[in-house]
């Protein structure tokens, strides 16, 4: 092997895709390590750190200033942000190909270590290519029957403590049903939606990519819970408006104000944090639909781990709130952020357009020839199944989910005005909500309970119709 010239390394040619086997359910593992990695990022490091900056004691009020609350706050953010790193690190695939060649050798040395030997005179290229696995999900069917049998079964668990108090029976079924009972009320029916979504946009997307706008959309839960707990009660607090009874004007405030403004912004700044990737008003709305989910992933998180501490009544509040979540807040944060992302996508997509010169026509790129005679072997030299055709399927969404489209409603490719439009929407979800719990806070429970449950069914009625309105938009 002495004094063999080494191949150098070289770009992959345009167009290489590397296929891999099917792992449908990888992508749901890998995100639920990185919802419990940003669950502690932001129930202790964000807390901490603007708590000891803006509101040492946590009362709502600017101040006193607590150094070493945000010290350890920092600290406990350091593994949070190395693990981050670590298990986000870019994944690259060794690619070797030869090609026959009276030219070439029998022999080709391409790295001080690796030699590829043939019978017949080859010429050898190598690359390093990014990670192209498409995004694979299981079955929104499977996954949402997962969720409501997952739901049902932890609450007929959690019933005995709830019908029989707390004991040594009740206390034991219930340790054991808990963790369970979490992951599955919180992350199953946003996985669902996500599949679903993955399912009729149409868009070629790899599983690093989606992975990485869920993860933008976990993300922005940062800044907006900085937001929502420390800097809007700090200013409302400072005009004498109080937070922290359900009943103020300032609770309100934050429902209809601070959280609809703060959490479209965050959401919006990282669908533009993903904006390369964004190529059209298709491609927009997809990345803006995912961001929200994303979002809405860590929020649940933390409603249903509050639903556990409702005591011998976790039973009810826990199925309550994980099956209206599921259908409610969940595709209503998706919704919401895909208007914004539709938006941005047609803006994005203008301002990356080719200019056309009268007179002149624009030459076509040329389409690159493919070698349908090629065989793919891994590094034991064993031939891997492959396929070179590929199926494409036309977009053919249920109507459950697309209206026809002489009914479709036209969405604004404005990002401020989409971005506005996102924002109302979102306040008058929550407005709605709190002023109806004011409006019955003096009711019977019964009639609190039938006047919420109507008023709840119309949002979601009225959220499914909105949305199978504005998807042939986006289709199209």
């Amino acid at each position: 092997m002495q004094g063999l010239p080494i191949t150098p390394l070289s770009p992959p040619p345009a167009g290489l895709i590397l296929a891999y086997p099917s792992s449908k359910w990888k992508t749901i593992r890998s995100m639920l390590g990185f919802v419990i990695l940003l669950f502690i990022v932001a129930n202790v490091s964000t807390t901490l750190i603007f708590g000891g900056l803006l509101d040492g004691d946590f009362d709502g009020d600017l101040g006193p200033s607590e150094p070493l609350l945000t010290l350890f706050g920092s600290l406990c953010l350091i593994p949070c942000v190395a693990g981050f790193a670590f298990f986000r690190r870019p994944r690259l695939t060794h690619v070797i190909r030869a090609q026959n060649s009276v030219f070439g050798n029998t022999f080709n040395l391409i790295a001080p270590k690796t030699a590829v030997q043939t019978f017949e005179r080859v010429t050898v290229e190598h690359h390093l290519i990014r990670d192209t696995t498409p995004l694979e999900m299981p079955d929104g069917k499977q996954l949402w029957w997962l969720f409501f049998a997952g739901v049902f079964f932890s609450t007929v668990c959690m019933l005995p403590l709830l019908v029989m108090g707390l004991n040594i029976f009740t206390g034991v079924l219930f340790a054991l049903v808990a963790i369970p009972a979490f992951i599955v009320g919180f992350s199953t029916p946003v996985f669902a939606w996500w599949s679903t979504s993955n399912s009729y946009f149409g868009l070629p997307t790899t599983r690093r990519l989606a992975e990485w706008m869920l993860i933008a959309g976990m993300i922005s839960t940062l800044p907006a819970i900085a937001i929502n707990s420390f800097l809007s009660p700090v200013l409302l607090n400072g005009v004498g408006l109080e937070t922290t009874d359900v009943s103020n004007l300032g609770f309100g405030l934050i429902l209809m104000l601070s959280a609809p403004i703060g959490e479209e912004l965050c959401k919006a700044a990282a669908v533009l944090a993903l904006s390369r990737f964004i190529d059209g008003p298709r491609r927009g709305f997809q990345v803006g639909f995912t961001v929200g989910l994303g979002f809405a992933l860590l929020e649940n998180s933390m409603y249903i781990l509050g639903a556990f501490m409702s005591g011998e009544e976790t039973a009810i509040t826990f199925a309550l709130t994980s099956v209206l979540r599921a259908i409610s807040s969940i595709p209503g944060h998706g919704v919401w952020t895909g208007i914004s992302g539709f938006a941005i996508g047609s803006y994005l997509h203008q301002k990356k357009a080719r200019l056309v010169v009268p007179g002149y026509q624009q030459t076509q790129p040329e389409r690159i020839q493919s070698n349908e005679n090629w065989v793919l072997i891994d590094s034991a030299g064993h031939v891997m199944k492959h396929s070179n055709q590929e199926q494409n399927q036309p977009l053919l969404p249920p109507n459950w989910l697309s209206a026809p489209p002489e009914k479709a409603i036209p969405l604004s490719k404005k990002p401020l005005q989409a971005l506005g439009f996102a924002m109302i929407l979102h306040s008058f979800w929550n407005g709605s909500l709190w002023a109806l719990s004011l409006l019955l806070a003096d009711a019977h429970v019964l009639l609190g309970l039938l006047v919420s449950t109507v008023w709840m069914s119309m949002l979601i009625l009225a959220l499914w119709q909105f949305t199978r309105r504005i998807f042939p938009t986006v289709l199209s």
